[in-house]
């Protein structure tokens, strides 16, 4: 084996999840399954000829309206490796949100945080609290991109790229983060009153979202779980943030023949 928690029979597929599915098998009230999306599309296909076709085990979850990197794997034991909390393994999205970003909030969420949350389903709102309260470790903050509300760069006389009406600043952030607990980002940006209106993932350990086009799935070569936690602690000793923002590299090493998966609506 390559290594305790990897044998010579794991293999792994990155997908890239579509707003408006689930991460599950079966959704009691019909919607949209990513799982069966992929099983249909021939993602988990056995290179045995005849043998049943592989039980994909997801690696953690997103939630409905999150896009971006999904990890599969034929291996329960690599799955699990790979989501304990203990082994820290860094979590990276893209984040567009619409609000005021004050340097007291970026210090809040690098710092970490305690936030009294709602405890309903998707789509619930974060305002709405029953009185639940959970711990957020510090995460890593990059802001990669501004831009001005329609009616404030009017008032300049510019034009910024990538604005929205209905006043306020849309920033895109780049957050890395080492847990992966249920609506985290959402509920700590949310309790700072920022509304969050795009969420991607871009990476998990190192694995990549890259090229991957929205919809398709890829088997990519397994990554040793020793390597990826040597990527280290998100901070330094001073309180600095570690390293720099993640890139968006092609894939290396990945086999270029990619299972392609049927579309599904999005929903709003």
């Amino acid at each position: 084996p390559i290594d305790q928690n990897i044998s010579s029979s794991t293999r792994v597929w990155l997908a890239n999840k579509l707003r408006g599915e689930l991460v599950t098998e079966d959704d009691p009230v019909g919607r949209p399954s990513m799982l069966q999306r992929l099983t249909r599309g021939g993602v988990g296909s056995s290179k045995v000829k005849g043998s049943p076709h592989i039980h994909l085990k997801p690696v953690g979850r997103l939630d409905m309206m999150t896009e971006g990197l999904m990890v599969f794997t034929n291996d329960g034991k690599y799955a699990r490796a790979l989501e304990l909390p203990s082994n820290k393994l860094w979590r990276t999205y893209r984040i567009r949100v619409h609000g005021r970003l004050t340097v007291g909030k970026l210090r809040a969420m690098r710092k970490g945080m305690t936030v009294r949350v709602n405890d309903g389903i998707a789509g619930e709102e974060p305002s709405k609290v029953t009185g639940k309260v959970v711990k957020y470790k510090g995460m890593k903050v990059n802001i990669e991109r501004k831009a001005l509300s329609k009616s404030l760069s009017q008032r300049r006389g510019t034009k910024s790229r990538g604005q929205r009406g209905g006043g306020g600043t849309n920033t895109w952030l780049q957050i890395t983060c080492t847990e992966g607990k249920n609506r985290q980002l959402r509920r700590i940006l949310g309790s700072l009153g920022l509304d969050v209106t795009r969420l991607i993932r871009i990476s998990y350990g190192d694995y990549d979202l890259n090229t991957i086009p929205p919809g398709l799935a890829v088997e990519v070569p397994v990554k040793k779980l020793a390597t990826m936690k040597k990527q280290g602690p998100l901070f330094t000793n001073e309180g600095e943030i570690a390293g720099k923002p993640r890139s968006n590299k092609y894939l290396d090493g990945v086999d270029t023949h990619s299972t392609r998966v049927e579309w599904v609506t999005y929903y709003s």
